[in-house]
């Protein structure tokens, strides 16, 4: 088998705005350190994705020192890393509700005049406690504001296998930062990640996988926030699940061990 490398780390701090590449990752027991702690609520403290407002592409989040800093237009923002806020409330994410923090009412301002309707920018915290239920592990119990478990997972040939059947069709070729994934790994056949049991990566160590639903999100170019390539979903693998036919790119695990991982770390895996 050839070398199973680690050739992509991301985190994405606040839940559908722009990421962070980088080249270590510390994974604690909600996941990748930082990643989706945050999230942006309607008035009815429901979430918004860029399902449905795509200027959140236009965010853009970095991490320097003991400060979040998220540029948005002509301004920036700077959030204590360290902050628990005393203000929580009740909020949704995928159906599931939770107590989490409230930013101040000069950030969500900021936030509301940048998207033009009245959000809060909400943090989870000590109070908050989202139940990963059958995809726990004994490290990992909990996970923050991701779509389903802790980490996300795509192989780099997977891409390759479906920009081969978009070009055959005449199609311009997707890109990898369309599925924002925590880790991109090269080496592995194309899909055989969706046969993976536990995987090792330098000192951490993910099982519970489960494959990544997908909606019309990968369609859309960051750099502009616009729909690029609206084919994209009609090449990606089609999986008949108990809940019906799902399409679906990349994998979601638990962690089981915690620890470091850094960019061209080796991967140890074992396959279902």
């Amino acid at each position: 088998m050839n070398e199973i490398r680690v050739t992509g780390l991301n985190i994405f701090p606040i839940k559908s705005c722009r990421g962070i590449s980088t080249t270590q990752m510390q994974i604690i027991n909600t996941g990748p350190l930082y990643d989706r702690g945050w999230m942006l609520v309607d008035e009815n403290n429901q979430f918004i994705t860029l399902r449905t407002h795509s200027q959140l592409s236009q965010i853009h989040t970095q991490i320097s020192e003991n400060n979040l800093i998220v540029s948005l237009n002509q301004k920036k923002i700077h959030i204590d890393l360290n902050q628990q806020h005393t203000q929580t409330n009740i909020v949704i994410v995928q159906d599931v509700t939770l107590k989490a923090g409230i930013a101040s009412d000069e950030i969500n301002s900021v936030f509301s005049d940048f998207l033009q309707q009245n959000v809060k920018l909400v943090r989870y915290q000590k109070e908050s406690f989202r139940d990963l239920e059958a995809a726990q592990t004994e490290v990992s119990k909990e996970t923050m504001f991701v779509d389903s478990r802790p980490v996300l997972l795509t192989n780099e040939n997977s891409l390759i296998a479906v920009n081969q059947r978009l070009a055959e069709n005449n199609l311009p070729l997707s890109q990898m930062d369309r599925f924002r994934a925590n880790i991109i790994i090269s080496g592995l056949d194309a899909f055989a990640e969706e046969k993976i049991r536990s995987i090792q990566i330098g000192g951490a160590q993910f099982t519970n996988s489960k494959m990544c639903s997908r909606c019309v999100i990968v369609n859309m170019d960051y750099s502009t926030g616009q729909v690029a390539l609206k084919e994209t979903l009609k090449y990606l693998p089609l999986h008949q699940t108990a809940k019906g036919p799902r399409i679906t790119f990349g994998q979601y695990f638990t962690p089981e061990v915690l620890g470091l991982i850094k960019l061209n770390d080796i991967c140890q895996i074992e396959f279902n």
